[in-house]
C-alpha cells in the first residue's frame, strides 16, 4: 500500500456532533495511514464544526452556499487531491460507513480504480435497523441507478467509495452538477465514462443511532430528475470499457 501512503478522508456533515467524535477514533484505528481527515461542514447549527476542530488529525472545510451534500463533496474532494493525496476516501458522518473495513478498501486500490463498500454484494442485504420500506427504497433506487449509468456495481448508491487519485484526477468534477445525494450517482456516470474499474467490499450498513436523516423528499426529487440525464449520457456513447 506504500503508493496510496497519503490517505485523505472526506466527510460532509451537518448536524453529526454527536457522531464525529466515535467515527474519527474508529478511523484512527484502522490502521490505515490516514493523512487527513477532512470534515466538510455545511454551516451547521449544532456545533459540528466546533466539535471537529477539537479531534486529532482533522481538518475542518466550513461551507456556506451553495449548500448540499454534493457541493460539499465536490469541494472536500477537490481540497484533497490539491493537497496531493494519492487516495481518497469518502464517507457518511451517521456512523453507517465501518472504517474497519478501510484497509481492504484500500488494498483494492492495487487492482482497481475505485473500491466500494457495499450493502449487496453477498447474497442478502448487509443492513441493521432498516425497515422493509426503507430497503425495498434503497433496492429500488439501485436497480434505477445501474439502468441509467451503465453501472454493474451491485451497490452504486453507496457512498462508503475509496479513489485512486491519480484515477480521480482524470474526471472533471466540476462537469457534476448534482447538489444533493445523486452527486454520487453522477460521479459514477463520468467515472465509468473515463474507464475506472470497480471492486467492492462488503460493508454492513447500520442505520444511524445520533441525529436525523437529512434524506428528504427535495434530494429524491433531484435524483429522479437526473435519471433522464444520466440514461442519455450512457446512451450517447463515449464510454469506455
Amino acid at each position: 500500500m506504500e503508493l496510496f501512503s497519503k490517505v485523505w478522508v472526506v466527510i460532509p456533515t451537518y448536524n453529526e456532533r454527536e457522531n464525529l467524535p466515535p467515527l474519527v477514533s474508529a478511523i484512527s484505528a484502522s490502521q490505515v495511514p490516514i493523512d487527513r481527515i477532512l470534515i466538510v461542514d455545511d454551516a451547521s447549527p449544532d456545533g459540528t464544526a466546533a466539535v471537529a476542530r477539537a479531534l486529532p488529525n482533522v481538518q475542518v472545510l466550513e461551507r456556506t452556499h451553495p449548500r448540499g451534500y454534493g457541493h460539499s463533496m465536490r469541494a472536500g474532494i477537490q481540497l484533497a487531491l490539491r493537497s496531493g493525496a494519492t487516495a481518497v476516501v469518502t464517507m457518511d458522518a451517521d456512523l453507517s460507513h465501518d472504517p474497519a473495513i478501510l484497509p481492504q478498501l484500500l488494498a483494492a486500490l492495487e487492482h482497481a480504480d475505485v473500491a466500494v463498500g457495499s450493502r449487496y454484494c453477498r447474497t442478502g442485504a448487509l443492513v441493521e435497523n432498516w425497515s422493509l420500506h426503507r430497503l425495498v427504497i434503497s433496492r429500488l433506487a439501485t436497480a434505477l441507478v445501474r439502468l441509467c449509468t451503465g453501472v454493474t456495481l451491485a451497490d452504486p448508491t453507496s457512498g462508503f467509495r475509496c479513489w485512486n487519485a491519480a484515477f480521480l484526477r482524470s474526471v472533471d468534477l466540476n462537469a457534476i452538477r448534482s447538489g444533493g445525494f445523486a452527486f454520487l450517482y453522477e460521479l459514477l456516470l463520468h467515472a465509468r465514462r473515463a474507464g475506472a474499474s470497480f471492486h467492492e467490499v462488503p460493508n454492513v450498513y447500520r442505520g444511524r443511532v445520533h441525529g436525523e436523516s437529512k434524506l428528504n423528499l427535495a434530494i429524491v426529487l433531484e435524483a429522479v430528475r437526473l435519471m433522464p440525464k444520466l440514461l442519455s449520457l450512457r446512451l450517447a456513447g463515449g464510454i469506455r470499457t
